[in-house]
């Protein structure tokens, strides 16, 4: 099976959040020293909140059904904003609310915000 690609119909918006927690094994000993090594090779996953700002209810849709497909398990490819080349990532939650007063510009629109989760996986 092939590993799908995100490619939202519209970029993310400027005020995305990129987040890196790295896992860290500590050991501490009762003189007060501490030692830290990073957990494994890939020890330091990129989380992405992604934000959406004003969509029409087709974009929200076309990105919704995308994730809503993966179920939060299926990994996919996506290009984070701060790189050249793909990596993979899952989607952990997704949220979306109508935008009050919007249609008074003639079509309802919508924000939209994803966390996606860097996975190392095969």
């Amino acid at each position: 099976m092939t590993t799908p690609t995100f490619a939202p119909p519209v970029s993310p918006s400027v005020n995305s959040q990129k987040t890196v927690q790295p896992r860290v094994l500590k050991a501490e000993f009762g003189d007060g020293y501490r030692q830290r090594a990073a957990d494994g090779l890939n020890s330091r996953p990129a989380a992405w909140d992604l934000k959406w700002d004003a969509l029409t209810t087709a974009d929200a849709d076309t990105i919704e059904a995308f994730l809503d497909d993966r179920g939060g398990v299926e990994a996919f490819w996506w290009t984070p904003l701060d790189a050249a080349t793909p990596r993979k990532f899952i989607a952990e939650s997704w949220s979306r609310a109508p935008i009050v007063g919007a249609e008074a510009l003639g079509e309802r629109r919508f924000s939209l915000s994803a966390k996606l989760t860097q996975v190392f996986d095969l």
